[in-house]
């Protein structure tokens, strides 16, 4: 049976490997073996059987989710980031948190935040190229110069690692994936990196930032800017058609739609210009709207500008109406909310 214990500001997790005084630094070379690093999940206050909890590790390139857990026996919850997403996230500080489901349907409760700095390398290297027919991939990073070799590794259904390159000032190396990879991989998302080694230092390898792509699906780029766009607000029930999406506002009060940004003042890369603007007004009752994609996509993308002290919550569908997933956002920051679902609600 599902409880619906009341649950209150949940704690921090914790991240099992990391040290310091507030336990919030991270480093790699003290995991470079280990296949993954341990979120934990504490026996928060209200924590009940049947609640779900899911991880959360979102550093400034990518947000990992975890599978969700059934809470069993109260108590504190073990689960795994996977080690490219700690890879990905050398360098940079990460933002780990949970969420708590305490009932099917029921509003999911975030955690506070662990801030998490992943201590860098002596290189930054930059996520590797690759070309749009996906058929060879390309290393530039900042200092590259003789004396270090390279190495490509692309995984997918199956695992590719290219020859071992020497590094020369000035030239880009050029990998080429092989075809019965691509073939057998196609239709697959990919992780995709490189590994930079100082020659004969015995030194342990610098890795490369991930990049994630799908094999063998090239999709042209759908944009929609919404400084073209007049100002056009709606009511529930209705819609506003675009050329490459439909916005139908489901439910709540007051008004939606496309406008600029109120009252507020411009404020450059954020609020500035028109945009899609939910809850038009002071409102306390929460809005639902609906945008569908009138062509088919492998990846979406979505620009989160501003939260102005509410959470929003974006779900994302197939063309079956399966979701796919959701991502809770409660920051007031410029956010990315990206998924490969065609539809998002």
């Amino acid at each position: 049976m599902n409880s619906v214990s009341a649950v209150t500001d949940p704690a921090s997790p914790k991240v099992l490997e990391a040290h310091g005084s507030a336990g919030d630094q991270l480093d790699f070379d003290h995991v470079y073996f280990a296949q993954y690093v341990t979120a934990q999940v504490p026996h928060f206050t209200g924590m009940a059987r049947g609640h779900t909890v899911r991880i959360t590790w979102e550093n400034p390139r990518h947000t990992y989710h975890s599978q969700v857990i059934t809470v069993g026996t109260p108590g504190t919850i073990d689960i795994r980031i996977p080690r490219m997403e700690v890879i990905d996230s050398i360098g940079h500080t990460v933002k780990v948190f949970y969420t708590v489901r305490t009932a099917p349907g029921t509003t999911l409760i975030p955690s506070r935040y662990l801030l998490l700095h992943i201590l860098p390398q002596p290189f930054d290297l930059l996520a590797p190229t690759l070309s749009s027919d996906q058929k060879t991939v390309s290393v530039n990073y900042s200092g590259m110069t003789t004396g270090y070799t390279v190495r490509v590794r692309a995984t997918a259904n199956t695992l590719w690692e290219s020859d071992t390159r020497p590094v020369q000032a000035g030239v880009t190396p050029v990998f080429t994936l092989p075809s019965d990879w691509r073939t057998n991989n196609r239709g697959a998302d990919a992780l995709i990196n490189y590994t930079v080694y100082k020659s004969g230092s015995g030194e342990r390898l610098m890795f490369s930032k991930v990049l994630r792509t799908r094999i063998g699906e090239v999709t042209p780029a759908i944009s929609e800017n919404f400084d073209d766009i007049p100002t056009q607000l709606i009511t529930v029930g209705q819609r506003i058609a675009l050329s490459s999406m439909t916005i139908t506002f489901l439910s709540g009060n007051g008004q939606m739609g496309i406008s600029n940004s109120l009252t507020y003042p411009p404020i450059p890369g954020k609020r500035s210009g028109q945009l899609l603007h939910l809850c038009y007004q002071a409102l306390t009752a929460p809005q639902r709207c609906r945008i569908d994609l009138k062509s088919a996509c492998s990846r979406v993308r979505f620009w989160q500008t501003w939260t102005d002290e509410a959470t929003t919550t974006a779900f994302f569908y197939n063309t079956a109406g399966q979701l796919l997933g959701e991502r809770t956002l409660l920051d007031r920051l410029l956010t990315p909310i990206s998924s490969n679902s065609p539809q998002m609600e």
